[in-house]
């Protein structure tokens, strides 16, 4: 048993973690900065410099990765981070620990529209996998200190400690918490934060802001803001997932070559447009805060810029993250908002555009608070709170993460899970092509309506189920019974009919209907067991949890064997 099992022990390694991710997180904080420096007197001094700048963003960053990187895609940290939660219990290889973060900051640094906390992140992250497993960490306590690391890495670039320790909790699930890491969060980003300000200073990203009067006219717009928010955030995240089947595309006719240069192409037409659209962005919020003479025009040009860029370079070749490029659009949306109302409270909208778009693409709620509290302060909280949770619904299930399960699940949804996103990384045009009638249990044991308590029980017994449907006379599936369900009948109701209150509702599906949307109904729904029916609705077979494991491992091994030849 590891030495780190014990908690006092283990929670000071939490800490001593949390130190060392902040360390190189602050430090490839620093390159981005001098990088970026360097950029912006390039172009002070031509222009035409952002052309070769682009292409050494993008070019640099796909070479390092491809030549010495385990792991040979480039893009979002985020997406990095969330594979390795989700798929290989947090771990991270050495060599993708330091060269994909120091990609992500060649990318940002040199033009690329991306950000630094990806790289932060997925550093943070794999710091703390290379000390789980070195130190012999306990297998079940990898992945908390995992997140620890990268919640860490989070707090100590943005100086926002409750920032990192609530995205931890809130990026890996769509509408769920990750509470079993809560703790390991807090000890990770204190220190970090310390750190951070230790070396980088306390000063917010966004400097000292004055806070404007908080009035029932401003919750009012801001709930407006939020769901214009909401919209946008389905158009940002639909626009980077055609991007990124569009790079697929590209590469596979034209090669990685071409691809990546129309990537270099895109920022340096950009930056040739404007400055404001390319790099991490906080040159522009800094503008808009400080009231910058920007027409609605240019505004919108910039938005719609930066929104393109972020795009192509995240699935081109480029490597950063997303989560301050969307601070960045959605400040730029609340500055539109408050010149078109012609309302004196930019900053205000500013912070509730912010808000409210991180939360409808990234589905996190209490991040997008925190961090405008954080960074701009406390008086922002609750319009940015109501217009998130507005942008947070109208935006559905919009998502620039594919590995984010819509909840947390248990025991065998858990399996499915975790064998359903290994299934979409590695086979998803199996998982489409794969239909219901290839894997269901064909004529399965039932239930007819009417059944008496004693039958229903002893049928449950004789075949060895915990779940069974119920039919009427025409096959019809009316509901669902559990054996647990049949334990709270009176002992002396064994001859009456089993009654209709303790029928779960089916949950039912075609033959045709693809493995793909099998898995997403049963997790998104949270069942363990759906019934197939005909085109008359009759019940022809049922496919549970376990069922779909075996199909996705089928599906995997076949392609392991194929990739081998």
């Amino acid at each position: 048993m590891s030495k780190f099992s014990d908690n006092i022990t283990y929670y000071v390694l939490v800490g001593a973690t949390g130190l060392v991710s902040a360390a190189l997180a602050i430090a490839l904080y620093v390159v981005y900065t001098e990088l970026w420096a360097f950029t912006i007197g390039a172009i002070g001094f031509s222009t035409f410099l952002v052309i070769p700048l682009a292409f050494a963003a993008v070019v640099a960053s796909y070479f390092l990765v491809k030549r010495f990187a385990k792991t040979k895609t480039t893009g979002s940290g985020t997406h990095t981070v969330l594979e390795a939660y989700h798929l290989t219990n947090g771990a991270v290889s050495f060599r993708d620990t330091v060269i994909k973060p120091i990609a992500g900051m060649l990318t940002i640094g040199l033009g690329g529209s991306a950000g630094p906390e990806g790289p932060s992140l997925l550093a943070g992250g794999g710091v703390a996998s290379q000390i789980g497993k070195h130190l012999k960490v306990r297998s079940d306590l990898r992945r908390r200190l995992f997140v620890a690391g990268a919640a860490a890495g989070l707090a100590a670039i943005f100086r926002t400690p409750l920032t990192g320790i609530l995205f931890a909790l809130e990026i890996p699930y769509k509408n769920d918490l990750d509470r079993e890491t809560f703790i390991e969060a807090i000890i990770s980003s204190i220190p970090a934060y310390l750190l951070s300000v230790a070396i980088l200073g306390a000063e917010p990203i966004f400097g000292n802001i004055p806070s404007p009067a908080l009035t029932l006219d401003v919750i009012g717009l801001s709930l407006l803001l939020g769901s214009i928010c909401g919209l946008y955030a389905v158009f940002f995240t639909k626009a980077f997932t055609f991007a990124n089947q569009l790079g697929v595309k590209l590469r596979t006719k034209y090669g990685d070559a071409v691809v990546v240069s129309l990537c270099a192409l895109s920022i340096a037409a950009s930056g040739l447009i404007s400055i404001y659209s390319i790099g991490v962005g906080l040159h522009f919020v800094n503008a808009l805060i400080s009231g910058a003479g920007f027409s609605i025009a240019a505004l919108i040009a910039i938005i719609l810029l930066k929104t393109f860029i972020t795009t192509t370079t995240l699935n081109w070749g480029g490597s950063g993250g997303l989560f301050f490029p969307t601070i960045v659009i959605g400040a730029g949306l609340g500055y539109i908002f408050a010149q078109v109302l012609s309302v004196n409270l930019a900053v205000m909208f500013i912070a509730v555009g912010m808000a409210a778009l991180l939360a409808g693409t990234h589905k996190i709620l209490l991040t997008p608070v925190a961090f405008v509290i954080e960074t701009l302060g406390g008086v922002f909280a609750i319009p940015a709170l109501l217009a998130s949770g507005i942008s947070y619904v109208l935006s559905g299930k919009a998502s620039f993460y594919p590995l984010q399960p819509h909840t947390k699940l248990k025991t065998e949804g858990l399996a499915l899970e975790r064998f359903y996103l290994r299934g979409q990384k590695v086979v998803p045009n199996e998982l489409k092509a794969t239909e219901a009638a290839e894997f269901m249990t064909a004529n399965p044991y039932l239930l007819y309506k009417g059944t008496t308590v004693k039958a229903a029980v002893e049928t449950f017994e004789e075949h060895n189920l915990r779940v069974m449907p119920v039919i009427d006379e025409s096959s019809h599936v009316v509901g669902v019974v559990n054996l647990e369900d049949l334990g709270y009948i009176d002992v002396r109701q064994q001859d009456a009919e089993l009654p209709e209150t303790i029928f779960h509702k089916p949950t039912l599906i075609k033959a045709n209907t693809s493995l793909e949307a099998v898995a997403r109904l049963m997790m998104d729904n949270e069942e363990d067991h759906v019934f197939v029916v005909d085109e008359e609705d009759q019940l022809i077979g049922v496919v549970s949890g376990i069922d779909v494991v075996k199909k996705i491992l089928e599906l995997t091994a076949s392609y392991g064997k194929l990739s081998k030849q």
